[in-house]
């Protein structure tokens, strides 16, 4: 049956008024049933923070894709298991970014960036996650979604960032127990439009269309027209933040 991505970054009105570039990214790795899947939202503060989504969203998806295809078993044994592989691919990932911020003599918090990710089979799966952004699997016979919410710090504004000394203390893992059908990964900056009140589900009159479009065409034509939606200028009303939506669909 397989996965089918569709993902796409749009560039927020806040930083296109002053031509900054799109601080968000994702990326995803596929292999057989194997599903990793990552966004990542660089902070508005750091001053390489578009380079930090971008190559912690590249170098974490392809660690634990790697990982996942070597020991598939991991998705389903203990919690205490999957985190510490978790951890592993992280470091890994962020070892990526040290060489970058060393090459360009820069701190390794001016590419700060949060993370949430998925990594998953036909079966089962788990969340990731450092800061803020937004994780939901929703199974196919209408339990309730699993959804690993945003973690800030003491302030609406504040939250944490896989550049920070205390990465590890801050990653948190969340199972996903049962197959799932519909899974979306976003940075906070699509939260207010396609994440019903409170958190705790999908909004079905913004997600429920754009899916059944999307199962309707292949991914490079969906991706395209996730991006037109998030560009849309409906959302600037919304959201003057950059918008990033990954949506992965089974059968």
């Amino acid at each position: 049956m397989g996965w089918r991505i569709y993902a796409a970054s749009a560039v927020g009105t806040s930083h296109l008024d002053k031509g900054i570039p799109c601080q968000d990214a994702c990326a995803f790795h596929v292999e057989g049933e194997l599903l990793a899947a990552v966004v990542c939202d660089g902070a508005g503060s750091a001053a390489r923070s578009d380079i930090g989504a971008r190559l912690i969203a590249d170098a974490l998806a392809r660690a634990l894709g790697e990982r996942l295809a070597r020991q598939p078993e991991l998705l389903a044994g203990p919690r205490e298991r999957f985190a510490e592989a978790a951890i592993e691919a992280v470091a890994q990932a962020r070892a990526a970014l040290v060489e970058r911020a060393d090459a360009d003599g820069r701190a390794l918090g001016d590419y700060a960036a949060t993370v949430v990710g998925y990594a998953g089979d036909a079966q089962r799966g788990w969340f990731l996650h450092i800061g803020d952004g937004i994780g939901v699997a929703e199974a196919a016979d209408a339990a309730a979604p699993v959804v690993s919410l945003p973690a800030n710090g003491e302030y609406a504004n504040e939250t944490w960032f896989v550049t920070g000394e205390g990465w590890r203390e801050q990653l948190r893992v969340l199972e996903v127990p049962a197959p799932t059908a519909r899974l979306a990964l976003m940075s906070d900056g699509a939260m207010p439009f396609a994440m019903a009140r409170g958190n705790a589900a999908l909004y079905a009159p913004f997600i429920d269309p754009v899916s059944r479009y999307l199962a309707s065409v292949d991914e490079d034509t969906g991706s395209r027209a996730l991006h037109g939606t998030l560009a849309d200028p409906r959302t600037h009303g919304i959201t003057s933040d950059d918008k990033t939506l990954l949506i992965a669909l089974r059968g």
